[in-house]
């Protein structure tokens, strides 16, 4: 009976195509959707682990908070204090600057930070500047910058000549000529996060947002454990609260946690998309085997007059059904992988990540479609009176 109800899936060549294709075009979005929701789980719980110790300081009064720079700048003296502070691993000076997107396009609906880098020290730490995979690094004091590689990615995706090695990016600066920085190399740290900036040296950022040379807009503090970072946040804020330039802090993972909790809305609308897809490619099936029942009423009526119970005739149809949600569920994982790896190409970043656990749900959910599209036209099949089949011979 198996071999029957497998071979019958293909009695229409034509019109088992249909369903399988039409299934396969759903399950391959939905493997497209679902494998890139993986890949950004991944890649945020990289973050976490990257930035699990790190606190960000910055002017109290920084207009745009942590990320662009800005707000009154303190001396560099603040990196000695923080560093004497208890349960403090590392401290690194930075001068940041906000490149807004009317002068650089990377696709960021804002613009991109800066990040001015003291070069010996970013060198001791293996940093970006000496992480180059194309061009050269930095030479202090000549306007030059490095992209990562990321963020190259998604300015060339724009089409901006910024973004390779030799284009250039005119920032203006208050009260001075707009100054040209020059793209001299590309990085890759393998960190989704700091492959997403770009890095100049101190005498460069610090000439662009017009601060003297002992001061700085931002300190990157790294804890000695994910135990003692609020800790050591709240010390630095104390520290400094009675200073002509107060400083706020901001825990990095509770950055990390309020975009989780984005990339969770995100996550359930791309689930729904999925299904809705999915379920549309199942309502193919569901079509197809209809048409199929009725066609061979007269055939159901013999087989039942054979000997053939109703059970035997749901089993024939559903098996057929889920033979034809099986192969669409193979054809769409196929389709939808070679999608994900188009993107990835086009993007230059692992994003859509195909794991087993995928290929398993896919699996099953091929099942699921096939029985859900074929038990109301085997219920019907199984209704099929073999005396009145046998009469219309």
């Amino acid at each position: 009976m198996f071999r029957f109800a497998v071979s019958n899936a293909f009695r229409r060549k034509g019109i088992a195509i249909f369903a399988i294709l039409g299934t396969a075009l759903g399950i391959a979005l939905m493997t497209v959707l679902i494998s890139i929701t993986d890949g950004m789980d991944i890649m945020m719980q990289d973050m976490m682990n990257d930035l699990a110790g790190s606190i960000a300081v910055y002017p109290a009064d920084a207009p745009l908070g942590f990320m662009a720079g800005g707000g009154t700048p303190f001396s560099i003296t603040y990196v000695e204090d923080i560093n004497d502070l208890d349960h403090v691993k590392e401290v690194s000076p930075l001068v940041l600057v906000f490149i807004r997107r009317e002068f650089a396009n990377f696709g960021d609906p804002m613009g991109v930070t800066l990040r001015g880098v003291d070069l010996a020290e970013d060198a001791e730490m293996d940093g970006p500047t000496v992480n180059i995979i194309e061009g050269r690094t930095i030479t202090p004091g000549e306007n030059e910058i490095i992209l990562g590689k990321i963020l190259s990615t998604f300015g060339r995706a724009q089409g901006g000549e910024y973004a390779d090695i030799g284009g250039t990016i005119v920032m203006p600066v208050s009260g001075a000529e707009p100054v040209e920085l020059r793209v001299v190399g590309i990085f890759n740290t393998d960190s989704n996060i700091y492959d997403t900036f770009i890095y100049t040296d101190m005498v460069t950022a610090r000439g662009l947002v017009g601060i003297s040379g002992d001061e700085i807009n931002f300190i990157n503090v790294e804890a000695d454990s994910t135990d003692n970072v609020e800790a050591v946040s709240d010390a630095i804020v104390a520290l400094f609260e009675d200073e002509a330039v107060p400083v706020q802090t901001i825990i990095a993972t509770e950055i990390l946690e309020n975009i989780t909790e984005t990339m969770g809305t995100f996550r359930s609308f791309l689930w729904i998309i999925s299904l809705v897809a999915a379920i549309a490619g199942g309502v193919s099936i569901f079509i197809v085997m209809l048409i199929s029942v009725i066609e061979r009423t007269k055939e159901f009526g013999i087989l039942k007059a054979s000997g053939w119970s109703n059970r035997n005739i749901i089993s024939s149809v559903v098996v057929q059904s889920i033979t034809i949600g099986l192969l669409g569920a193979a054809v769409g994982l196929a389709i939808g992988y070679g999608g994900g790896q188009g993107i990835d190409a086009y993007i230059n970043i692992d994003i859509a990540i195909v794991t087993w656990e995928l290929v398993a749900m896919i699996g099953v959910f091929g099942i699921i479609v096939g029985v859900v599209g074929g038990i109301y036209p085997a219920l019907r099949a199984a209704r099929v009176s073999p005396i009145e089949s046998l009469r219309a011979l």
